[in-house]
């Protein structure tokens, strides 16, 4: 059943209430399809996912159209108080990639999404699933510990090993989000 006027005029004041309240240095986040029409229908659910686990600060109704291109979002985010873009997109080969963007000087990070689970398959997965109505008014809690690598281990990994620099930025950058 479609929602009456007064139920729209009642969102519209909540979504502007929350957007008068005081940021306060939380960082603020959109999460985007590049190329919305060729991800295909399990990177959409995916984007849909990310953007509930960062609910309280992020775009969750955000509609993306094919002609919006990537400037526009990076335009519009000084004005919406946005701090960092997420960005998935597909590659001519079908790797799903994620771009980490801080708005607007940087840096950027770029990642190649091996495996992931969408909501539905864990709750299919699930005997007893449940969830909560407060379940996504906190932000997620991201926590850096130990992720650098030890001298240990770089040893180890040899070429392999990601080189230090790299890690302190993934690591601030994180931090942010």
């Amino acid at each position: 059943m479609a929602r009456g006027s007064s139920q729209r005029k009642k969102q519209a004041a909540a979504d502007k209430e929350r957007a008068k309240k005081p940021q306060h240095g939380q960082p603020r986040s959109m999460v985007i399809r590049i190329g919305a029409q060729e991800v295909g229908g399990a990177v959409s659910q995916l984007v849909q996912d990310v953007r509930h686990v960062l609910e309280p600060d992020t775009a969750v109704r955000l509609k993306e159209r094919r002609a919006n291109k990537l400037k526009d979002y990076t335009s519009i985010s000084g004005a919406l108080g946005v701090s960092h873009l997420l960005l998935f997109s597909r590659s001519e080969a079908g790797n799903v990639q994620l771009r980490l963007a801080c708005v607007p000087r940087g840096p950027t990070l770029h990642f190649r999404v091996e495996a992931y689970s969408l909501c539905k398959d864990i709750q299919q997965a699930m005997r007893h699933f449940r969830t909560g109505t407060g379940d996504f008014l906190v932000a997620p809690l991201l926590v850096m510990n130990n992720f650098v690598t030890s001298d240990a281990e770089r040893e180890r990994l040899g070429d392999r090993a990601p080189p230090k620099h790299l890690e302190k930025l993934v690591t601030d950058s994180a931090a942010l989000l």
